[in-house]
Parts: C-alpha cells; sequence; structure tokens
C-alpha cells in the first residue's frame, strides 16, 4: 500500500500537480470507499507525539514502529520495542492455516491446546485466541524483556485467563511430565535466515530488530530441526506442528520430517507464490 502509494504521488507530481501528496490522499480515499477520511488522526495533536523527534530517528533508520512503541497486525495493535520483532504481513498466512487447523480439530471437551514458542511481542497467539475461543495457549520466549512485552500485550486484549506465558528456550520452558502428549498444535514463526544472508538484509532490520529471533544458522534450518525433534513429547497422536519457513526452504524440510519418522501427512501453504508455511501430523 506504501510503495503503491509512493508511486502514485510521484507521477502526480511528474505531471505538474501543485500539491501531488494530498492529491494522492484524495484519490486513495475516493478509491477506499472514504475509509482514508474517517481515521482518528487527533494523536497527532498530542503534546506526547514529538513529530520533529520522530524525524530524527526515522533519518538514522530506526523503524517507526519502534519509535511509537506500537506495531499492527491482522488489524490488531500491539505494544512492539527492540527487544521484539516488528510483525509482518506474511505471518499473518500462519496464523490463518493454524485457525484452519484449529476449525477443523476437535476435542471431547471442547477445548485445544496450543503451543506457541518463540513469541516475540505475542502477535500470533493473542490472534489466534481472539479468533478461536476454544482454545488455551502455552507460549513461551527466549528474552525475559519479550515476554514481559507480549504479557502487556495479552492482557490489553484480556486473554491472561486463556494464555499463559514462559520464559525459555524452545520447549524448555515446558515439564514432559505436565505438557507430554497433551497438546494439539505447536506453532512457531522460527528464525529462517542463513547466517550469511543476515548482512544482506535491510540495515533498518539488521541495525534494529533482534538478530537473535533471525539467525538460523549456515543454511537457516538449525531452529527446524529442533522443532521437529522437539515437538513429538508434546503433541498428542494426530497433533500437528506448523510453522512459518523462508520462501524456497520446503525441500529442506521435508528431508527433516522424512529422516525423523514420526511424522505424516507433511503440508505446504503457499502465499501465491512461494511456500512459506508447512506443516505435519504426529504418526
Amino acid at each position: 500500500m506504501f510503495e503503491a502509494f509512493t508511486r502514485s504521488c510521484k507521477i502526480l507530481r511528474e505531471q505538474g500537480l501543485e500539491d501531488s501528496f494530498v492529491e494522492t490522499l484524495r484519490l486513495f480515499d475516493l478509491l477506499s470507499g472514504g475509509r482514508l477520511s474517517t481515521i482518528d488522526v487527533s494523536r497527532l495533536e498530542e503534546p506526547d507525539l514529538d513529530l520533529k523527534r520522530i524525524a530524527e530517528l526515522r533519518n538514522t533508520g530506526v523503524p517507526m514502529e519502534y519509535i511509537v512503541g506500537r506495531a499492527v497486525f491482522m488489524g490488531m495493535s500491539f505494544h512492539c520495542t527492540p527487544d521484539t520483532l516488528i510483525p509482518r504481513k506474511e505471518t499473518e498466512l500462519l496464523v490463518r492455516s493454524t485457525l484452519d487447523l484449529i476449525r477443523a480439530r476437535k476435542n471431547n471437551d471442547g477445548n485445544l491446546a496450543i503451543m506457541e514458542l518463540g513469541i516475540g511481542c505475542g502477535n500470533i497467539t493473542v490472534a489466534l485466541a481472539m479468533n478461536a475461543p476454544n482454545v488455551k495457549i502455552h507460549a513461551s520466549d527466549i528474552c525475559p524483556k519479550a515476554v514481559e512485552v507480549a504479557r502487556k500485550n495479552v492482557i490489553s486484549y484480556g486473554l491472561d485467563d486463556r494464555i499463559s506465558l514462559s520464559c525459555g528456550n524452545l520447549f524448555a520452558p515446558f515439564d514432559t511430565k505436565e505438557y507430554g502428549e497433551s497438546i494439539d498444535i505447536v506453532v512457531c514463526n522460527p528464525p529462517y535466515i542463513p547466517t550469511g544472508s543476515i548482512e544482506k538484509m535491510d540495515s533498518a532490520i539488521t541495525e534494529h530488530e533482534p538478530i537473535l529471533a533471525l539467525d538460523a544458522g549456515a543454511y537457516g534450518i538449525d531452529i527446524f530441526r529442533r522443532l521437529i525433534a522437539g515437538a513429538v513429547p508434546y503433541l498428542k497422536s494426530g497433533g500437528i506442528l506448523i510453522f512459518e519457513i523462508g520462501a524456497g526452504q520446503e525441500k529442506l524440510v521435508n528431508m527433516l520430517f522424512k529422516k525423523n519418522k514420526a511424522y505424516e501427512n507433511v503440508t505446504h501453504t503457499d502465499d501465491g507464490n512461494d511456500v512459506r508455511v508447512i506443516s505435519a501430523q504426529k504418526k
């Protein structure tokens, strides 16, 4: 949307319109059925919103989400700090795919047990809970500060009775005696960027977002290995592991599932071009 707006503004400016920015806003408002003109912009007038300071920080490359302390995911607003990744629109595919699994899955007591690993600001967990009232979610993150950010978001959406948060590396916070073979779905948006590709990424990401949440080793599959092996003791028979992957990684992940032998029904979900979500069922 932002790229289209910038492109349209540039074209109108090149055609000689004196105020191409305002004209582009008017065009987008008309094309959106008047939705732009109904947006509440009163916060821009609040004294705590220092536009000059925002401009200074943006000029140094700090992402707008970190400056304002908020991010948007699936139409919901989340507290967001440099201790957590900024939620990406492409991760909505992971949430939608998981919701499809939840709707298709039945449980005798009506409730499903979900486990999310590497929660960041909690956007995936909150989105799942908001859209599936029949789930209880056990979520963890290796970063204590990220857990606290997620806790703010869980509380702000009134979900603290259905979402429990723990700090630790992947499955470490969960005692297998309590959680063993009790989980219906394990979901994760893991690091999947190969170490050698990190330096090629936009500096706005590499200089400001947590590298620990991006770097997944030489081939970008280190966490995939741990997820596939680690989920087995926690999943019920027929339980599902689902996670996001990088473009072009599905063949490597297929090999990992085949080698493990504890799973069946490996499923790929694409974004229209690349496979970005993969899931498998415990035998």
